[in-house]
């Protein structure tokens, strides 16, 4: 989304839901004829762009409590006993009256009855003047309602959720019952497949940068299909979904995107809607400015508030112990010019970096002293310890433009900056993945090696020659690099991205339970950090090499994770409570 779609977007939400009264005065569009409410291209598009506001509600993709869920951060102060909803989300406690639960449920449903909506006036229009645009607008309302569902089959009841293929007209018809996986599946991919077949691989204005486009639909369709293949049988994956989704993904490849290797665009807000990106939430803090903190119209988001550590007890997102090691210990290529640090006195004194590019970009450590955080050094800005984590994660935070998140206008819930749910390094290991499955490893290894290489890190594998880089000089064989890619490429990568990026992968890969057990027991001690920089400041690190020194803190975590979890009852969110108490349908 964009400036013009701001606009369209405050006025779509002013006339939907400024009034707590007159609209009860008003007749139902839904219940009446349509025309008199869409008379031209000018209105649907106002209602396609109040369908791409539903990913504005923060219930909708619940990033910081998919994080909580998953192996890639902790919630809130306390560690080991953590309280609030976060506590929820990370011991696996949750049921179907869970608020959270509840409201994600709804926001994804009135995103498919907002393109529903635009779907029915598009084809009710008797006049119309532009059929390239209509041909347009129905493409990203049916991406939309796609992709809504996608949303709901990925995350609820073992995907047999309700399709809603229409805007409701009767009674009856509110109350639908749920269908089957495969059904799903199938409707969404015909939306999906409509779109990828009508949308532009780009727009000739700027002005409409973040709309859906052929690389978004097909790069949708070719992750349900790897999905699919990989959930049913982990270890033997179906061959003909695989094959389709690495065609999906290796067409994408040729639309022209780029993995972003300068660090100034990576995480920032000057990044936004890069090069990369393939799918990405705009969001803005001037924009209906006027509207409550905790309303989900409002189009600010309130993300860094969690992920800067300054949050309360239950909105604090930290990442946990075993991700935030794999990130210090991040190999760097010896043969790479910038991965060094040059004495200013005598140039040819030169000191490796203290970490990696990709976790100068991805997260905050006390040992990074060489890149700006809140216009300071990371420790200079934030103390860590056991009560207040060991990292940070710089993805949904201001850190590049910012002293303090308090700084933002609004206040410091009030963050403008993008949600980047799909882009090309997460599809490019994806394409990896389908490759290792057909026993490809030298064309997964390109594939991954071309992620690694924008981060100057080793290369996995052997060199093939090429000197100008260094190689781990590992062959791998299709299990063990399948392996490296779930337990390091992967989650490293794209760690709190995306669309619950971690628990779907965990989850197909047959992985979640054993894997919430391997992290409990996995064991972490507290540690003292001397900064390069001489400063005496106290600070305190963590290392995964026993010490061997009692007076050492120890830490673990994901301990009731691994108690509690159970696959039928947490792997896929439950029906809400709501939809089965007010639904009769689903008794059917």
């Amino acid at each position: 989304m964009n400036n013009k779609l701001y606009k369209y977007l405050g006025v779509a939400l002013i006339m939907l839901f400024s009034s707590c009264t007159d609209w009860l005065n008003e007749t139902n569009p839904n219940m009446t004829d349509g025309d008199s409410y869409w008379r031209n291209l000018s209105e649907t598009s106002s209602t396609l762009t109040s369908s791409y506001a539903a990913l504005v509600n923060s219930f909708a993709l619940n990033v910081a409590e998919e994080a909580q869920r998953s192996d890639c951060a902790t919630p809130g102060f306390g560690r080991p006993t953590y309280s609030g909803d976060g506590a929820v989300w990370y011991n696996h406690t949750y049921t179907s009256s869970f608020t959270y639960i509840v409201k994600k449920w709804e926001a994804l449903y009135l995103g498919i009855y907002r393109a529903n909506q635009t779907i029915t006036a598009l084809e009710n229009l008797t006049d119309i003047s532009d059929q390239v645009e209509w041909d347009n607008q129905m493409a990203q309302a049916r991406f939309l309602r796609g992709l809504y569902h996608f949303y709901l089959h990925t995350t609820f009841n073992k995907g047999n959720i309700i399709i809603k293929d229409k805007v409701a007209g009767t009674q009856d018809e509110m109350y639908s019952s749920l269908s089957k996986s495969e059904d799903v599946m199938a409707f969404f991919r015909a939306d999906l497949q409509y779109a990828y077949e009508h949308l532009p691989i780009t727009y000739p204005e700027a002005k409409d940068k973040g709309r859906a486009t052929k690389g978004a639909a097909a790069t949708i369709l070719g992750t349900s299909y790897l999905y699919e293949a990989t959930l049913a049988d982990p270890k033997n994956p179906d061959a003909e979904k695989i094959k389709m989704a690495k065609e999906k993904f290796e067409e994408v490849l040729t639309f022209g995107y780029r993995l972003v290797e300068d660090l100034s665009l990576l995480y920032t807000t000057a990044g936004q809607m890069n090069e990369e990106s393939i799918l990405e939430v705009a969001f803005s803090n001037e924009m209906n400015s006027e509207y409550n903190t905790w309303s989900e119209d409002r189009l600010s988001n309130r993300l860094a508030f969690s992920f800067d550590g300054r949050g309360s007890n239950q909105t604090n997102v930290f990442p946990s112990c075993w991700i935030t090691w794999a990130y210090l210990n991040e190999q760097l290529d010896p043969l790479i010019s910038t991965n060094y640090l040059v004495d200013e006195d005598d140039p040819s004194v030169r000191t490796i970096k203290p970490v990696s590019k990709r976790a100068s970009a991805m997260i905050a450590l006390i040992q990074d002293e060489h890149t700006e955080y809140y216009q300071g050094l990371v420790h200079d800005k934030t103390q860590f310890n056991a009560q207040n984590g060991f990292s940070r994660y710089k993805h949904y935070c201001n850190h590049d433009i910012l002293e303090d998140e308090k700084d933002l206008p609004g206040g410091k819930q009030h963050s403008g900056k993008n949600v980047t749910l799909n882009r090309l390094g997460d599809l490019k290991l994806m394409l990896a993945e389908c490759y290792i499955y057909e026993n490809n490893v030298s064309e997964a290894l390109k594939q991954i090696n071309d992620v690694r290489k924008r981060w100057n890190l080793v290369l996995t594998g052997p060199n093939g020659g090429d000197v100008s880089r260094t190689y781990d000089e590992l062959v791998y064989s299709k299990e063990s690099l399948l392996e490296r890619l779930q337990q390091i490429e992967k989650p490293l990568e794209t760690s709190v991205e995306g669309y619950s990026i971690r628990w779907n992968d965990l989850r197909r890969w047959g992985m979640l339970e054993s894997n919430f057990k391997k992290r409990y027991q996995e064991t972490y001690w507290g540690a003292d950090h001397v900064l390069q920089s001489g400063d005496s400041k106290n600070i305190t690190t963590l290392t995964a090499i026993d010490p061997q020194n009692d007076n050492y803190p120890v830490y673990k975590d994901y301990q009731l994770a691994a108690s509690n979890f159970r696959y039928d009852t947490h792997a896929w969110l439950p029906i809400p409570s709501t939809e089965i108490l007010t639904n009769p349908g689903l008794n059917e």
